[in-house]
């Protein structure tokens, strides 16, 4: 049997962790950002990011600047720093778990949903292939009638000079449009989707200028993935 998640996140913790980490960021990142327009200023949406560094998450939190949830590592909800994760809305990756209920639970408080679908941080430059775990959640609400949009965003980080975060927000991609698909068959329209995305966040990345000319080497990661 799977084990509920338990949302550790208040008001008050959240309020002060949000402004501490505000902070931090503006004052040690040059935060530039593509593509805020995109970005849904009310109600549920899941985000879906290319992980390359620890301040993802915090960077993130601080663009979309409200209540959210986020699926992270459970190595990231250890000691101290789990304790603080948790008060932001964090919980963990992990199977044991039953995260589709609890993520269904946050969007009918109005709550975006933030995940990196590579599972972990990658410093090799390269988007990593998808798990299934964001296409699991986007059907799974589907099927709760709820039609919410996904905003892929690209992240990078140049740390010559100002250390500049650089993100690209994309245009939101409809789950509905999958719906048939999932009808007739839901694996391939996981796969699907999932391609949708990562070929989406690829695109981001290199209207940064990351990824650029290693073509063969990100096709080499998804041989060894498949």
């Amino acid at each position: 049997m799977l084990r509920q998640v338990v949302d550790g996140k208040d008001p008050f913790s959240f309020a002060i962790l949000a402004g501490l980490t505000r902070i931090v960021l503006d004052n040690y990142l040059n935060i530039q950002i593509k593509g805020i327009e995109n970005l849904p200023k009310s109600g549920p949406f899941i985000c879906v990011a290319n992980h390359s560094s620890r301040f993802d998450g915090p960077t993130i939190g601080r663009i979309i600047n409200r209540p959210a949830c986020f699926m992270v590592h459970p190595n990231e909800l250890k000691g101290l720093q789990g304790f603080l994760l948790t008060k932001v809305g964090a919980f963990p990756s992990s199977p044991r778990y039953d995260f589709v209920s609890h993520v269904l639970s946050r969007f009918e408080k109005g709550e975006p949903f933030v995940i990196f679908p590579e599972g972990t941080v990658h410093y090799d430059g390269l988007t990593h292939p998808f798990k299934k775990g964001v296409a699991k959640v986007a059907f799974a609400a589907l099927e709760a009638g709820l039609d919410l949009p996904i905003i892929p965003i690209a992240a990078g980080y140049d740390w010559q000079g100002k250390r500049k975060a650089l993100y690209n927000i994309g245009k939101p991609i409809a789950v509905s449009a999958y719906k048939d698909a999932y009808a007739r068959d839901g694996q391939e329209a996981i796969e699907t989707l999932l391609k949708h995305l990562h070929n989406d966040v690829l695109d981001l990345r290199r209207q940064l200028g990351f990824e650029l000319g290693i073509e063969k080497a990100e096709s080499r990661i998804m041989l060894k993935a498949s």
